[in-house]
């Protein structure tokens, strides 16, 4: 589990990348953007993987970039500034943003175009203390 569960926000991204793309179109840009605001770190990473074939192998499914805020008090900032960042590093549709404010488990999804804000969030990620 991260230091504070309430300070973490999980960027879901439904694209299999390797674990180099992955950091290279998000990581390290996010990670950059984020040090620039004194808000937070990119702490981590991952990729989900699918059911394997008849041959025991997978296929990537998603892949994710962890965001560990330096005080719960600039979650939202964090989430104003990924929302700004990521469609102008190509985020795909259906990237979400998982979070938690007031101890309410929450996402917002990108469409292509916007923004859908405070969705109740499914996804349990371990970061969040499941």
């Amino acid at each position: 589990m991260y230091r504070d569960a309430s300070a973490f926000i999980y960027v879901f991204l439904p694209r299999g990348l390797s674990v180099e793309d992955r950091e290279e179109r998000y990581g390290e840009p996010l990670h950059e953007a984020l040090g620039e605001a004194s808000l937070g770190v990119v702490s981590g990473g991952g990729t989900g993987l699918g059911v394997p074939d008849e041959d025991g192998n997978r296929e990537i499914e998603f892949s994710g970039v962890d965001v560990d805020a330096d005080d719960q008090a600039n979650v939202p900032a964090i989430l104003e500034l990924l929302r700004g960042v990521l469609p102008t590093l190509g985020c795909p549709r259906g990237t979400q943003l998982h979070y938690t404010l007031a101890e309410v488990p929450l996402q917002d999804e990108f469409d292509g175009s916007n923004w859908s804000l405070r969705q109740t969030r499914t996804m349990m990620h371990p970061g969040f203390g499941v």
